[in-house]
């Protein structure tokens, strides 16, 4: 347990891009986050919330899937608070934005097939329909993403696109959504530096997904975040990056087969870096 967090020193998590906003009335429904660098996932009710802490709990205590731990955010157990006089129980995670000042951040939920063995019809139904043109064009889709635009220096603005953004994306224009996450048409020498790191840290998820046969993932994310404060001119600097897997509440045992869903997803966007974002420069 986590016991030793101020809940003094927690506010809503600004950066939180994909997903729903933590508030009073609907504390299981966000992020908070922590002075010190720490974000808190309420748990939610039934078995969603506790599979997903089942999920961090394997991972931290099972070595064989050491790898595994090493592409998603540390766990540092579960706390439980008073939110509106309710005991509410939290998730304790590394914050992947911590020490960026200006971070920009995408929610890149992977897999065509967003609904987990088991569930309801209407659940099928429902998750279907979600970003379903570009689930079926790139088997992969795009929640939101929050962007610093440095394409003036002198009035660099954060802009925010949410899930409805990501609901009614056309597939056709994916690609120059990646390069406004990106600053692509930036003057910045830096900027191949930051798409050659992403591409790499995308492939070591591809490569690990190309084995593993512990779990299937659905409707779990990939979040790619960078500090716009530290894309420079100096195209021989890497700009400070991070990119995570998130969101494990509809993780299943794989039974020793290939998450095929999941990897022609996690193939898709590594091709997309690879062959529309790499630059030269």
């Amino acid at each position: 347990m986590a016991k030793w967090l101020d809940s003094g020193d927690l506010v809503p998590y600004d950066d939180q891009v994909g997903g729903h906003k933590f508030t009073k009335e609907k504390p299981l429904l966000g992020l908070l986050k922590h002075k010190e660098g720490y974000i808190l996932k309420s748990v939610e009710g039934g078995t969603k919330g506790k599979n997903e802490v089942k999920f961090y709990e394997e991972l931290k205590s099972n070595e064989s899937l050491l790898t595994l731990r090493q592409l998603v955010p540390s766990y540092f157990g579960t706390i439980t608070l008073k939110v509106d006089s309710k005991d509410i129980k939290f998730i304790v995670l590394d914050d992947i934005t911590r020490k960026m000042k200006k971070p920009c951040v995408m929610d890149v939920k992977i897999g065509m097939q967003t609904w987990e063995p088991g569930c309801t019809e209407k659940k099928k139904k429902d998750e279907n329909a979600k970003y379903k043109e570009c689930k079926e064009q790139w088997n992969f889709c795009i929640p939101g993403f929050q962007v610093y635009d440095l394409s003036d220096p002198n009035s660099e603005q954060l802009h925010k696109y949410d899930k409805e953004f990501g609901k009614s994306l056309d597939p056709g224009k994916v690609v120059s959504v990646f390069k406004t996450f990106l600053n692509y048409d930036s003057s910045y020498l830096g900027l191949s530096k930051l798409v050659q790191g992403f591409t790499n840290q995308l492939d070591t998820i591809r490569r690990y997904f190309q084995n593993q046969k512990y779990h299937h993932f659905y409707s779990s994310s990939v979040l790619l975040a960078y500090d716009a404060e530290t894309l420079t001119n100096d195209k021989d600097k890497f700009p400070l990056l991070r990119v995570t897997l998130i969101d494990f509440a509809h993780v299943t045992p794989a039974n020793g087969q290939i998450d095929v869903n999941y990897l022609h997803g996690i193939n898709k966007l590594c091709t997309l870096f690879r062959t529309q974002l790499l630059l030269d420069h």
